[in-house]
């Protein structure tokens, strides 16, 4: 089953092969032109990281690639299919997932169920959907470090739990490829190590790509194959995080001299 997070053993590869692609995307809200022809791919099994100034148009990028928005002109491909203009539950459905800056938690259920909602929910393989068993959500808890908290009411636990039950969820949906606005906002030093390195782990152990949005750029530079830079709309640098730190037009829209120094 490809994507799913019980693959055992798999190792992460230099990733070669586009299966997501953006091409000319734009987007504009009355005037205001918040993505301007925006094109890139991302591959198998790999972290993009992508950050940017205030209104860089980042999170407006997730919300089309994940469905939360229509894009203006330009599409976008997922498997060899166009998935632009479908619902996020369609575009979920075909194994991509996402999560929010905010955690979105059901505060009512338990951590457990807040990923079995999401495993019930599930990708569609065949035509068929592909409703994850049992074992599945234990693998999903197992890997996350949700174990000893599966039985806590998911409105009551701290920040980091939150969001990493939202992430949990989200993987239990069997996904190919993960969206994540700002995982690590609001979170202290030490938990941000511990989630950035979570996402690291949980794309070693998986085939599943994640496409993170944040503007920690130490930490997001550290666990990224390649980083993308935006600003107004526009892709300015993308390549290596350590290509892309000594960028000079890089250094001057966005990270400074001091980040560089």
């Amino acid at each position: 089953m490809t994507g799913a997070v019980g693959v055992a053993g798999s190792k992460h590869a230099a990733p070669v092969t586009a299966f997501f692609s953006v091409t000319d995307l734009t987007k504009r809200f009355g005037n205001l032109v918040a993505l301007d022809g925006l094109s890139f791919e991302v591959h198998r099994s790999e972290i993009l990281g992508i950050a940017g100034p205030n209104g860089a148009g980042k999170s407006t990028l997730l919300n089309i690639c994940t469905g939360f928005l229509a894009p203006s002109a330009g599409t976008i491909a997922f498997g060899g299919k166009r998935v632009d203009g479908l619902p996020p539950y369609k575009i979920c459905h075909r194994g991509v997932a996402r999560t929010f800056q905010i955690p979105r938690v059901f505060g009512s259920l338990s951590v457990e169920e807040n990923v079995r909602i999401g495993a019930s929910f599930g990708a569609v393989r065949g035509g068929q959907k592909d409703v994850l068993g049992h074992g599945a959500v234990e693998r999903v808890l197992e890997v996350t470090g949700l174990v000893p908290r599966r039985a806590l009411q998911a409105g009551t636990v701290d920040l980091l739990t939150r969001k990493m039950t939202m992430l949990a969820a989200a993987l239990a949906t069997d996904p190919r490829i993960v969206f994540m606005d700002e995982p690590l906002a609001g979170l202290n030093a030490e938990e941000t190590r511990y989630f950035a390195e979570l996402i690291a782990r949980l794309r070693e152990r998986t085939e599943i790509a994640f496409v993170v949005v944040e503007h920690k750029i130490r930490v997001l530079s550290r666990i990224s194959d390649r980083l993308m830079i935006l600003h107004f709309g526009k892709r300015i640098c993308l390549d290596t995080p350590d290509n892309v730190v000594r960028d000079p037009y890089v250094t001057q829209v966005y990270l400074g001299t001091a980040f560089v120094a």
